[in-house]
């Protein structure tokens, strides 16, 4: 909901690989929800590199960032380096340990790297059953946002993903995940709230059970602001 609210502390919003600000237009929560806009990537650019280009954009202190996917990593990132509230984390992993096996493939298969956007955009529909049983107004959705975003960026995010080697995680944080996510398995994923059948684009056609577990946490931080 990207309305204005001045009640509590806007959430900043960081949109999952190959998705933009709609990514997060079914929620309905307490505050004013933010988008941080993807720049272009440097093919050099890691994660850690990437996120510290992506703080400008981010106009207060202390700031709640919530991400998705490849934001959820951004965010942790951008946590490293300025004092961050809060984090709310969903569709994603904390650290490299929960990065699934088949991701330190990518490396070693029989095809270019550079090439996985347009597989993305052209055969966009055989990754349907990773998202569950989305609608085809959210199918449609998913794929106008893919179409949207470049090709260079999709290939940089990958790579991206994949090589990540953070660690641990030092700030607060509530990690939301679906039971059916695909992308990231809950197998190697640890510590989590569950979203039952959720998949990996659960923000959408899980929009109301993922805003009413986002409104419990905006409460809970207002009730320790005012204590």
């Amino acid at each position: 909901m990207f309305e204005s609210n001045t009640e509590m502390q806007n959430i900043y919003c960081l949109p999952g690989l190959g998705a933009d600000h709609r990514l997060f237009s079914k929620l309905k929560v307490d505050t004013n929800l933010i988008p941080i806009k993807y720049i272009n990537a440097e093919t050099a650019d890691t994660a850690e590199t990437y996120a510290e280009k992506l703080l400008d954009q981010i106009k207060e202190d202390n700031p709640i960032l919530m991400g998705v996917s490849l934001g959820g990593i951004l965010a942790i990132e951008i946590s490293k380096r300025v004092p961050v509230q809060k984090l709310i984390l969903i569709s994603t992993i904390k650290s490299k340990n929960e990065l699934p096996p088949y991701f330190s493939l990518l490396d070693h298969l029989p095809f270019d790297i550079s090439k996985t956007a347009a597989w993305f955009k052209n055969y966009g529909e055989l990754l349907k059953p990773f998202y569950n049983k989305i609608n085809k107004e959210e199918m449609d959705l998913f794929k106008s946002m893919l179409i949207a975003t470049p090709d260079d960026f999709i290939n940089w995010g990958v790579g991206a993903v994949s090589h990540w080697k953070n660690e641990t995680i030092e700030t607060a944080h509530i990690h939301i995940h679906g039971s059916y996510d695909l992308v990231f398995p809950t197998k190697w994923v640890n510590n989590y709230t569950e979203i039952k059948s959720g998949s990996h684009f659960m923000v959408v056609d899980k929009a109301d059970q993922i805003s009413h577990i986002i409104n419990e946490q905006l409460k809970s931080l207002n009730e320790k602001s005012l204590s």
